[in-house]
């Protein structure tokens, strides 16, 4: 099964998708803001998707994404977007840098539905240069 990071600053919110996700087979790691989520990328397994929340103290979402994006180690890996920000706002990165996104609140079974998808590489994911 597909291995997921949670990039998420809600302790509650990555309790129950890391549950949930664990209870379906896949490996998950969590972070709770973006430099440690980028830390982590780089350092440890790296995983088949990121579920990257954009409104963080510190490094923000958006910051995360554009900084994974130039990074040749991490540029190709699956980003969906967990927010409740307004799209189009200047929270959120540039099209094309993200897969996916689940608008809070979101219900699970969408996110594992998506989750799924790219995993199994139905979505059609290109990878970003």
């Amino acid at each position: 099964m597909a291995h997921v990071m949670i990039i998420e600053d809600e302790p509650a919110i990555v309790m129950v998708i890391s549950e949930m996700l664990s209870d379906e087979g896949y490996e998950v790691t969590a972070a709770y803001d973006g430099l440690s989520g980028l830390r982590k990328l780089r350092e440890c397994k790296k995983p088949d998707i990121v579920l990257l929340d954009l409104n963080m103290p510190g490094i923000n979402g958006r910051e995360t994404v554009e900084r994974m994006r130039s990074d040749a180690m991490l540029r190709d890996i699956p980003v969906v977007l967990v927010t409740g920000t307004v799209y189009n706002s200047v929270d959120f990165p540039p099209e094309g840098t993200y897969q996916d996104i689940l608008e809070k609140p979101f219900d699970l079974l969408e996110m594992l539905k998506k989750i799924k998808s790219i995993s199994e590489g139905r979505c059609g994911f290109k990878k970003i240069s």
